[in-house]
Order: structure tokens, then C-alpha cells, then sequence
């Protein structure tokens, strides 16, 4: 696979600012051509433990910092899609956890990469998540509903609007070949999620209306979590049917199960799930 451009940054422990000393605790890796935006944190205070062991720390607080980073990223990723957004994001962090300016560096595998990056720059274990994705919940539901030869996973296309290459967790055929993207409209203010819903839109379109010559005709659908689906929703729904692309709140997927279930194609039997 070509390299793509990606940027990495270290997050770190640093119990006073003015002395700048710290301590490694996770890092970073944002790939905006593979729509790719991850950390790995610590799943243990050892390196804090090591580093300033002399000092007292308020641990109960110390992890609510680590845990509170990782939310924000999750809910502000669909925001975060150039270096300067990231750098934006970086800039408003103004408690222990720290992150250090994002340094150029060469992407390949991006999970994998995240990983070796972790290895090399804190060590020991890594706190993945701390709870199931999205695309986790839509896994487990497609495998419950015995749709294993109906849903592909892990599809490529490019989004001929922006020249950009995308991947996506899931995807079916009825005719179209129907995208399943998971999307978080959790800002606190509904005009915010609008705002994301106007990206997806702008994407949608365009890979509606140019075929991908290898999946055909394209459709894009959302599964979207809401912070107030009654606040949210409908506002975000407008402009995506404007759009064509479609919409299932993370609530609703017994619907989207539903409809795979009633009008997709199996894949040949050649093909892998």
C-alpha cells in the first residue's frame, strides 16, 4: 500500500506547566487521506509513578483527565480534518494532559502504525477504548442478524468531489451499493452538527452521482449518534435528504437490519465477507 502523508503527537503528563517537565502517557496519529484520527493511552499511571514519584497526585483526577481527552477527540473527530483543525484542537487543551505539536511522519497501516508509535514512545499497555465503537455495535448486530453474507467490511473508495480515499466500515448491494458510515452529531449545539451533516452532504452527493467503476452506483448512509435526536435530527436530516445520502440514528438499526435482511444481494461466494 503507498504511503500516505500522516502527522503523530505525544500526549503527555505535566504536573506544572512552568517547568515543562513531563511525562509520556499516550500518543496521537492523525491521517487525514485515510480519514484517520486515533490516540493510545496509557492503561496504567506507571510512567507518571516513575517520573515524579516524589510528588503527590490526585489519581481519581489524573485518569478523569485521560478519560475526558479521549471523549473530546471522539466527539470533535468529524471537525478534526486538516493539520490545522488539529493544531486548533491542541491548542484549547489547557489542563495536565498536554499534546505535543504534530510531526510529520509516513503512514502505511494506520492502526498498526498507531501502535508501533505507542511501542516506541511509552510502552507498556495500551488502553485501546473504553467502551464498544459504533462500528462495533453495527458488527455485532449484523453477525446476530445472520447478515455475514450480505454486509462487506472495510470498503476503499474515492470521493470524486475532493479526490480523497475514504474507507468505510460496511456496505451492501440492492441495486446500489449502499456505504454504511458511522457519524457523531454530539456537539452540544444543533448548528454545530449541522455543520458536520454539510460535509457528509457535499461527500454524499458526489459519490452518488459518479459510479465507482468497480461497486457501480453509490450510496452513502449515516448511522449517527445524537447528543438530543429530537434537537438534532431533524436539522441534520433536512440537508442530508437534500443530498441523497440517508440516515439511521445509532437507535434506529434494527431498521437498517431490517432492510439489508429484505433487499440486499448476497456476495458470490468467491468474494470475502
Amino acid at each position: 500500500m503507498k504511503p500516505s502523508r500522516g502527522y503523530y503527537c505525544i500526549i503527555q503528563y505535566c504536573p506544572d506547566l512552568a517547568r515543562l517537565e513531563a511525562a509520556n502517557i499516550g500518543v496521537l496519529l492523525f491521517c487525514p487521506e485515510r480519514d484517520f484520527l486515533q490516540a493510545r493511552m496509557s492503561g496504567d499511571n506507571a510512567r507518571i509513578r516513575h517520573f515524579f514519584s516524589e510528588a503527590p497526585h490526585d489519581w481519581i483526577q489524573i485518569n478523569a483527565f485521560k478519560n475526558g481527552l479521549i471523549d473530546r477527540l471522539d466527539v470533535e473527530r468529524e471537525e478534526i480534518r486538516t493539520l490545522e483543525a488539529l493544531e486548533t484542537f491542541i491548542g484549547r487543551r489547557a489542563n495536565q494532559i498536554q499534546i505535543s505539536p504534530p510531526r510529520p511522519m509516513k503512514v502505511t497501516d494506520p492502526s498498526r502504525d498507531l501502535d508501533q508509535l505507542y511501542a516506541d514512545l511509552v510502552g507498556g499497555r495500551a488502553r485501546h477504548s473504553k467502551g464498544q465503537s459504533l462500528s462495533g455495535f453495527l458488527r455485532k448486530k449484523f453477525v446476530g442478524a445472520g447478515l455475514d453474507r450480505k454486509i462487506r467490511e472495510n470498503i476503499r473508495v474515492t470521493v470524486p468531489v475532493s479526490q480523497r480515499e475514504i474507507e468505510l466500515p460496511f456496505g451492501f448491494q440492492n441495486g446500489r451499493f449502499n456505504l454504511i458510515q458511522v457519524a457523531r452529531f454530539e456537539a452540544e449545539a444543533p448548528e454545530r452538527a449541522k455543520d458536520t451533516a454539510c460535509r457528509y452532504a457535499v461527500e454524499g452527493q458526489s459519490l452518488y452521482e459518479n459510479p465507482d467503476p468497480t461497486l457501480g452506483p453509490l450510496q452513502l448512509i449515516l448511522v449517527g449518534r445524537f447528543r438530543s435526536v429530537a434537537e438534532s435530527r431533524p436539522g441534520v436530516e433536512r440537508i442530508l435528504e437534500a443530498h441523497k445520502v440517508r440516515l439511521y440514528a445509532s437507535t434506529e438499526v434494527d431498521r437498517l437490519v431490517d432492510e439489508i435482511r429484505r433487499t440486499a444481494r448476497a456476495l458470490p461466494e468467491s468474494e470475502p465477507v
